[in-house]
Order: structure tokens, then sequence, then C-alpha cells
């Protein structure tokens, strides 16, 4: 903490916040602001410590050893290990780098994910990133180095500004440079949302459709498939945009608002299709379990458009007015 102290001093003085004898309530708000000015210090330090790249444990087809980074030409990567000159390494002989993450890529997803963080954070976190991009970009195609998974961060900080033409051209780079893996499909799937969001409903779902569902991030799984059928209803695919929807209401209903949400989609695929009778009993179930919600509002809307045709589903059914709890609703509950 000491060592910052300098540095809070000279901020303090610029901004013109009194450093020395303070009176206790200043005393406080200024103790608020080193705390401030520390944490952003200590999400970019990280970038410091990684300017010298390394020593990293290098792995060839020889050996295993620990050299600092200096530069690459070409095929040829110069290191140097200890107080050894440098040498030049073949990138083909190296199998991979063991390069730790930096401790940067969780500032910035902190930052990426907090619903209080300002516009100064992302632009401090892009900048952060550029100049750890800039720097690893060299190396991006040697195993470990966490040059793509950079990439792919500053992408989704221009996810969460709705930034869709900028993050889709990052995953795209992201894309024509990596093999098939992990990191790969996160970008595939990554663009596609920001696709779908983008309403360039072709690209949505040309990588949405058919990739592999991300069972452990039930927040990207989530906007995967609502993605993909609202891409699908745009283009008047309602058969495979119900294929979407539905599966957010029986398999994740619990997570991110997905079986109102996913309930409330179906209908317009239901009206489109004329499948009144399931449109009318999506709309009771809305009507009795999430009522005052968005997902209630657009089924009134339903209600207005359609009242005709869900009038006579209603008679098919269990003739209960529509938007009210039905018969066989009531001798359930009972």
């Amino acid at each position: 903490m000491e060592t910052f102290l300098p540095y809070c001093g000279k901020i303090a003085k610029h901004f013109s916040i009194p450093w020395k004898n303070s009176s206790p309530a200043r005393g406080r708000l200024l103790s608020f602001f080193i705390l401030t000015c520390s944490f952003f210090i200590l999400a970019l330090a990280p970038l410091s410590a990684h300017a010298q790249l390394g020593p990293y444990p290098i792995v060839t087809e020889q050996a295993e050893f620990k050299a600092k980074i200096y530069k690459r030409d070409r095929d040829i990567l110069w290191v140097q290990r200890g107080s050894s000159p440098q040498i030049g390494i073949s990138v083909t002989d190296i199998k991979g780098i063991k390069m730790p993450r930096p401790g940067l890529f969780k500032a910035v997803e902190k930052i990426r994910t907090s619903p209080k963080a300002t516009d100064a954070q992302f632009r401090a976190a892009h900048k952060a990133l550029d100049k750890m991009i800039l720097q690893l970009k060299p190396l991006r195609d040697i195993q470990g180095i966490p040059a793509n998974e950079a990439i792919l961060l500053k992408a989704r900080l221009y996810d969460a500004k709705n930034l869709w033409r900028e993050s889709t051209r990052l995953y795209e780079d992201i894309l024509l440079k990596v093999p098939e893996g992990e990191l790969a499909t996160q970008a595939q799937i990554l663009a596609g949302i920001a696709y779908a969001q983008g309403e360039e409903w072709n690209s949505a779902i040309e990588y949405l459709g058919g990739v592999e569902l991300p069972e452990e991030d039930e927040e990207m799984l989530s906007k995967l498939l609502f993605g993909l059928g609202n891409a699908y209803y745009a283009l008047g695919n309602y058969d495979n945009a119900l294929l979407s929807y539905l599966p957010l209401v029986v398999f994740y209903p619990y997570v991110h608002d997905n079986e109102p949400r996913g309930l409330a989609a179906a209908l317009g695929c239901y009206a489109h299709l004329g499948e009144w009778e399931p449109l009318y009993r999506t709309i009771q179930e809305i009507k009795k379990n999430y009522p005052n919600t968005p997902a209630e509002k657009t089924a009134d809307q339903f209600i207005e458009d359609y009242r005709d045709d869900l009038i006579n589903a209603g008679q098919f059914v269990d003739g209960a007015e529509v938007g009210e709890e039905s018969d066989v609703d009531a001798d359930t509950d009972d």
C-alpha cells in the first residue's frame, strides 16, 4: 500500500483533493479514494509484469526450460535463459509456453459483468487489453500465449455496450486464426449471438445452428437459444424458432427468466402457424404464473390481436374466458 501513496497524493493534488491536514470526514473520503486508486493500479499491474514476457517455462521437442521472451523474427523466437546470451528457437520446435493467466483478465471480467461499471472503467479496460494484445499478438499461434483470449475479452466488452459490429469483427479475427477447440467454439457462439443482436439473421443462424450447446455456461446458453430463435422467427421459420425457444422453458426454466421469456417468444410462432390451442394454453400459463411481468404484457397484446381465435380455441379446451384461470387449473389447485 505504501508503494501507491505517492501516486495517490499526486492524483489527489491534480483533482484538488486535500492530501494533508484533512478533517476526519475528508480523511474518510480520502481513504476511499486511495483504495479506488489502488484497485486500478493493481488491476493494471499484471500488464507491467508481462511487459518483460517471462521468464516462462518453454516446452520444446527436446526439453523444457525457463526463459525470457524478447522478440519474434518470422519463424524464430529470441529468448534468454538466465544471464546467458540470447538464442533463437524455431517456432515450429516450440510445443507451448506456460504463461500464467494474466490477472488483468479477472479485473476486466469484473468490469464487464458489473452493472455499476462506469464508462471510464470500460475505457481503462480496453486500453489495458490493447497494450497486452499488441505485445502478445505476434505470439498468438504459440500454444499457451493468451493473445486470443485477450481479444475475446475485448470483444465481450463491446458486447456489454451493444457495439455488435465491433465485437463481431474481433470474433471473426479469432475464428480465422485459432484452430478448432474450446476457444474457437466460444468465439463462434458469441459471434452468432452478436449477429442476432445486430439483426444480421442469416449470419446468426450460420454460427448458432447446430453448434454444441455450452451446458456449463447457462448465461451463454440462454443467449444462444434466444438469439437463434429470434433469427429463425425474423426469417419466417416459425417451426425452428419454436425448437429454439421451447428448450429454454422445458430444460432451463429457472435461470435468466428463461421460462416467461421463452413462453412469450413462443406466442408469435403459434399465432403465425395458426396453432390456436397452444397459443391459448400458453397465454393462460403466463397469466397464471407470471402476472405483472413483461411476459404478461406480451400475452395481453396477443389477446387483443387474436381474441376471436382464442375464444374459439378455449371452447375446445376448457371453456374458460381468455386470460382467466381455467377450470382444469382450478381443479388442480384444489
